[in-house]
C-alpha cells in the first residue's frame, strides 16, 4: 500500500507541471474560439463583403463581448490553479504524513477489514526492526502471528472486543519476535472510516517497551529483594507479614517470627574480609531458604541479620521444634574457598496472637528476644517475653545517656599494671575506659563498648582515651615518676577511620609525650581485614616512635604468612586461653604456641587475665615474658597507680631521651 502510495505521489508530482500548462491552453483556446464566435455573431468580418455599414453600438458590443470572454478566461485559469495548488498542497501533506509512517520509531502495521481474515496490508521499518518480520513476510496474514503459542493473554480479548465494537483500544501485550525472543508491546489500535463512516481498515501503533519493563522490574527487585542474597528485604517481609497475619485470622492460624542474628560475625568480616563474609551470607541464605516451607518467608533485614515467617504453626511447641531444627541446620560448618566456617545464631521468636498482632510490635518483640539470647550467651534460642521490653528499653535508654557521656565528662581511666615475668618490674600500664553515670553509678565497660562500637561512639571515645592516657603518662613524667609506656586499645571502627595517624600524631603533639612511651593494641581480627592497607597504616603508625601489639591473639585467623609483615612488637594472649591454662590442655597448648610463636618473630609476648599463682607458675615455666591481670593489680584510678608507681620495683623499659 505505501509502495503504491509512493508511485501517486510521485505521479501526481510529475504532472502538476503539465496540468499547468495544459490549464494554460484550455484557457487560450477558450477565449479565442469564444473571441471569434462574438466577432462573428457581430457581422464585422463580413461587413466589407455585402456593404453593410457597422453601427457603434455593434462596435462596443463585440468589445464588451470580448472583455467578458477575457475575464472568464482569467476566472477559469484562476479556478483551475487553485486546484491545483490544492492538489499540491495534498500531496506535499501525504508525502510528510508518509515520511513520518517510515521514519516513526514505532512499529505502525495497517490491517484491511473489508478482505477476509483482515490481512496486514501495510508495515514500516520499524516494524520489520522490532518483530524481525520483512514486510513481504508480513503482509497478507493476520496479525495474530505475533502472539506465538502465548495465546490466553486477557488482553487479546480487549482488542478483539474493541475491532467487533469499531472502536479504540490500548492494551499491553506479550508479542514474539522471528527468532522466537519475547518483547512487551504496548499496542493502540484505532479504525478508519471512509466517506460514508464505514470502517475499512485499522491502524496499529506497536511501542516496544521491553526496555522500560526490564527496568522496572529491577526496580520493584530492588525493592523488594536483598541485592547480596536474593532473600526478601525489609519491604517484602512487611508485606508477606500482612498476608501471613490476614490468612492467620482467617483461618485461626498462628504465625510465628524469628529473627536471628549470626554470632560473632563482625569477625569474620574483620579478620578474612568482606568478600568471604559476603559469600558466607550467601551460604547461610541459601541454607535457610533450604530448611522452609514453601508458603514461609525468609528475608534479610541486616548485615547479619535475618528473619523467618513461619505460617499455619498451632503451638509454641512446634514453633520451637522447627526452629532448633532450622537454627541446627544452618550452624553445620561453611566452605568459603579453601576455609571451613562454622556460625552460630541467636535466635528470638514472637508469636501471633499472643505476642501481637501487627507487624510492628511482633518483629520488635522478635527482637527484643534476639537481644536477650546474645545476652544469654549466644547460640541459643529465647522465645519473647514480657519482661525483655524492659531490657531494649534500657538498651535505648543507655545509648542516649552514653552520647553526651563524653561532654559531661563522665569517662574517667583506670590502669593496669604490665609487668615483666622475670624480674617483676613495672614496664608500663594499660589504659581502660570507665564511665559513671550521675544517676547508673559505674557501668561496666561490658553493656557501653559494645553499644559504643555499634553506634559508631567508639570513634570519639577512642579518641578521648588516647588523648587522656597521654597528658596522664606525660603528667606522671613530669612528677618525676618511672618513665614506663601506657597501652591504649584501638577499635575496629577507630582503625578504619580516615586520618588516624594524623590523630595520634597531633595528639603526641598536644600531650608532649615522647612517641616511646606510647604503646597501641589492635585487636586480631582489625589486623587481618584488607592486608595490604592494614599493614601500610602499621608501618605509618611505627614511623612516629610507637610500639605496636595483637590483642585478643589467637582468638582470629592469623596467617603466618601475614603477621611475620606486621611491624608489631608484642602478641597478647587472650584471658580466655588463660583463665583455663592449668586445666585444659587445649588452652594450655595454645598458650605455649603462642609465646614459641612469638619468640620465633622475635616478639615480646604478655599473658592477660592472670589471676592465679598456677597461672603464672605455667606461664613463667613456658618461657611467657610479660604478665596483667588481677594476681598483680586489678585497674585502679591515675592516683593509686602513681602510688603503685612510687611503692613498686618499676623500671623504665626504654633509657630516658
Amino acid at each position: 500500500m505505501a509502495v503504491h502510495g509512493q508511485i501517486a505521489v510521485a505521479d501526481v508530482g510529475n504532472n502538476l507541471a503539465a496540468a499547468r500548462t495544459m490549464a494554460w491552453r484550455i484557457v487560450f483556446i477558450y477565449v479565442v474560439l469564444v473571441g471569434i464566435w462574438i466577432l462573428i455573431q457581430s457581422g464585422i468580418p463580413i461587413a466589407p463583403f455585402v456593404a453593410i455599414q457597422i453601427e457603434p453600438l455593434t462596435w462596443k458590443q463585440t468589445l464588451a463581448g470580448w472583455f467578458f470572454v477575457a475575464s472568464t478566461g482569467w476566472l477559469l485559469y484562476l479556478l483551475l490553479e487553485r486546484g491545483l495548488a490544492l492538489i499540491e498542497d495534498a500531496q506535499q501533506a501525504l508525502r510528510l504524513r508518509d515520511r513520518a509512517i517510515e521514519s516513526s520509531v514505532n512499529a505502525i502495521l495497517i490491517t484491511d477489514c473489508r478482505q477476509p481474515d483482515q490481512p496486514i496490508v501495510y508495515v514500516n521499518p520499524a516494524f520489520e526492526r522490532i518483530t524481525g518480520y520483512t514486510r513481504k513476510e508480513s503482509i497478507g496474514r493476520n496479525p495474530r502471528f505475533l502472539h506465538g503459542p502465548d495465546v490466553d493473554q486477557p488482553e487479546l480479548e480487549a482488542v478483539r472486543l474493541a475491532v467487533k465494537e469499531q472502536r479504540e483500544c490500548q492494551v499491553l501485550l506479550r508479542n514474539y519476535r522471528k527468532d522466537g525472543t519475547m518483547f512487551w508491546n504496548e499496542l493502540a489500535v484505532a479504525p478508519v472510516k471512509d466517506d460514508i463512516g464505514e470502517v475499512t481498515h485499522y491502524v496499529g501503533v506497536q511501542n516496544d517497551i521491553s526496555e522500560m519493563r526490564r527496568y522496572q522490574d529491577e526496580l520493584a527487585r530492588q525493592s523488594n529483594f536483598d541485592s547480596l542474597t536474593g532473600l526478601a528485604n525489609r519491604n517484602l517481609l512487611a508485606d508477606r507479614v500482612r498476608v501471613a497475619l490476614a490468612r492467620a485470622d482467617r483461618y485461626s492460624n498462628g504465625i510465628a517470627i524469628a529473627v536471628i542474628d549470626l554470632d560473632n560475625f563482625k569477625l569474620v568480616n574483620d579478620s578474612l574480609g568482606h568478600v568471604v563474609g559476603d559469600q558466607l551470607l550467601k551460604l547461610v541464605a541459601e541454607r535457610l531458604k533450604s530448611c522452609m516451607r514453601a508458603v514461609d518467608t525468609v528475608a534479610r533485614t541486616g548485615g547479619d541479620e535475618f528473619v523467618l515467617v513461619l505460617v499455619d504453626q498451632g503451638s509454641e511447641q512446634v514453633v520451637s521444634s522447627e526452629v532448633y531444627r532450622i537454627v541446627e541446620t544452618f550452624g553445620k560448618p561453611y566452605v568459603v574457598g579453601d576455609q571451613e566456617l562454622f556460625v552460630t545464631g541467636s535466635v528470638g521468636v514472637a508469636f501471633s496472637p499472643r505476642d501481637g498482632v501487627e507487624i510492628g510490635p511482633l518483629l520488635k518483640n522478635a527482637e527484643s528476644a534476639m537481644y536477650r539470647a546474645k545476652e544469654s550467651g549466644r547460640n541459643n534460642l529465647q522465645f519473647y517475653t514480657e519482661a525483655m521490653n524492659a531490657i531494649v528499653s534500657e538498651r535505648l535508654a543507655l545509648t542516649n545517656k552514653l552520647r553526651r557521656a563524653v561532654e559531661r565528662n563522665e569517662l574517667f581511666l583506670h590502669y593496669q599494671p604490665l609487668v615483666d615475668v622475670q624480674s617483676n618490674q613495672f614496664f608500663g600500664t594499660e589504659a581502660l575506659v570507665r564511665w559513671r553515670h550521675p544517676e547508673l553509678g559505674i557501668v561496666s565497660p561490658a553493656k557501653f563498648i559494645p553499644l559504643a562500637e555499634e553506634t559508631g561512639m567508639i570513634v570519639a571515645i577512642g579518641e578521648w582515651v588516647l588523648r587522656t592516657a597521654c597528658m596522664q603518662n606525660k603528667a606522671w613524667q613530669d612528677a618525676g615518676l618511672p618513665r614506663i609506656a601506657v597501652a591504649v586499645n584501638i577499635s575496629a571502627r577507630q582503625f578504619r577511620e580516615k586520618g588516624l595517624v594524623q590523630t595520634i600524631e597531633r595528639i603526641l603533639e598536644e600531650s608532649g609525650l615522647d612517641s616511646r612511651y606510647l604503646e597501641l593494641e589492635v585487636t586480631e581480627g582489625v589486623i587481618m581485614h584488607d592486608i595490604e592497607q592494614v599493614i601500610a597504616i602499621l608501618q605509618q603508625i611505627k614511623s612516629l616512635g610507637v610500639k605496636l601489639s595483637i590483642d585478643d591473639f589467637g582468638t582470629g585467623y592469623s596467617s603466618l604468612s601475614y603477621l611475620k609483615r606486621f611491624p608489631v612488637d608484642r602478641l597478647k594472649i587472650d584471658q580466655s586461653f588463660v583463665r583455663d591454662i592449668t586445666s585444659d590442655p587445649d588452652d594450655a597448648a595454645i598458650a605455649q604456641a603462642v609465646i614459641n610463636l612469638g619468640h620465633s618473630l622475635d616478639l615480646k609476648v604478655i599473658a592477660e587475665g592472670v589471676e592465679t599463682q598456677e597461672q603464672l607458675d605455667f606461664l613463667r615455666d613456658h618461657g611467657c615474658d610479660e604478665k596483667q591481670g588481677y594476681l598483680i593489680s586489678r585497674p585502679v584510678p591515675a592516683e593509686d597507680f602513681a602510688r603503685l608507681l612510687m611503692t613498686a620495683r618499676a623500671v623504665a623499659e626504654l633509657p630516658e631521651p
